[in-house]
Formats: structure tokens, C-alpha cells, sequence
């Protein structure tokens, strides 16, 4: 499980999430996503990544 690091609302609709994901922010190429889900039984949502910081471990997502 990975840990949000920050959270930013954008605007009522849109967050901007900085997760701790060390392996993805160092592999991640343009137009790689990433699979969430709340548990283990939740739905599967790919989400873009949107930036990723390779020497802090994050990636960011727009939701």
C-alpha cells in the first residue's frame, strides 16, 4: 500500500494527490498510468501519471 503524501484540492471537482511510490518514480515513462483501488475488492481505476520526483520517491495524480 502506498502513502499519500499531499493532497490539493484544484477546485470542487479535481485533487492533485503526491504519492509515495518510490519504484514507479524511477522506472515511470510518458504515458505510463498507474492501477488504484481502495482495497482489496474495489475496482480497478488506471490513473495517468501526471509528474513524478525520482529523488523524493512520488509520483503525482490528477483525480
Amino acid at each position: 500500500m502506498n502513502r499519500i503524501v499531499e493532497k490539493e484540492m484544484l477546485n470542487n471537482n479535481v485533487v492533485r494527490l503526491v504519492i509515495e511510490a518510490p519504484r514507479i518514480a524511477v522506472k515511470r515513462q510518458a504515458g505510463h498510468f498507474v492501477i488504484v483501488k481502495i482495497d482489496d475488492k474495489g475496482e480497478r481505476i488506471p490513473l495517468t501519471i501526471a509528474d513524478a520526483d525520482p529523488e523524493n520517491g512520488t509520483i503525482t495524480l490528477i483525480v
